[in-house]
């Protein structure tokens, strides 16, 4: 008799049961801000501030654009996508300084917002980029970052490429399409630099699709 209970007690809760098995389910595939710092969490990192400079004289640069890049996890049992959020931009002044603030842009972020990644260009010079690592040209050729992009700053060394083939060659490497999913409206300045190299170098400028 003790058993017929017991069972017709479970059958009562089952539903119940189901719903918090399918809570932690859930909890456990999606991302937590505050056990992954890869996350923003609702939370803003900036603003992100910093210099960047010739990486063999230290002379400020000025015009150089700097490119923050969201990108968002969606994480569904069984599956997950990264996929972009946003793209922002900014030019250095004359000392070389820049300062993009996007605070309302993270505190509005939806949930699995990755911390930003940031490229910097110049057209003459080896960019800094994420894709390439402090294994890529810009830093095989001198280049440097010192500090971090959040207060108090970084410093960002671009090392100068002076042979016209080496110049093509890392040009094919710098993609507005790898920053944004609608370039001409979230980073036009990087559009603009990278199409002023490209016809200094003969090639035909780039027209990216909204």
């Amino acid at each position: 008799m003790a058993a017929v209970g017991t069972l017709r007690a479970l059958r009562r809760h089952r539903g119940a049961i189901l719903a918090v098995l399918g809570a932690l389910v859930l909890a456990s595939c999606a991302p937590v801000a505050g056990q992954n710092d890869e996350y923003l969490g609702g939370k803003t990192l900036g603003p992100y501030v910093g210099q960047v400079v010739d990486a063999e004289t230290r002379a400020p640069i000025e015009g150089a654009v700097v490119v923050a890049t969201w990108r968002r996890d969606r994480v569904w049992p069984g599956a997950s996508i990264s996929e972009h959020y946003a793209a922002r931009e900014v030019l250095t002044d004359r000392e070389g300084r820049f300062v993009l603030d996007a605070t309302q842009l993270e505190e509005y972020a939806p949930g699995g917002t990755l911390r930003p990644t940031f490229t910097v260009f110049l057209p003459g010079y080896a960019a800094f980029s994420p894709l390439m690592g402090l294994t890529g040209i810009a830093f095989s050729k001198g280049g440097f970052l010192t500090g971090d992009f959040s207060p108090p700053g970084a410093l960002i060394g671009l090392p100068r490429i002076k042979a016209h083939e080496e110049r093509r060659q890392h040009l094919l490497s710098v993609s507005p399409a790898t920053l944004s999913d609608a370039p001409l409206r979230e980073i036009p300045s990087f559009v603009r630099l990278v199409n002023r190299e490209r016809a200094a170098l003969g090639l035909e400028p780039i027209n990216p699709r909204e």
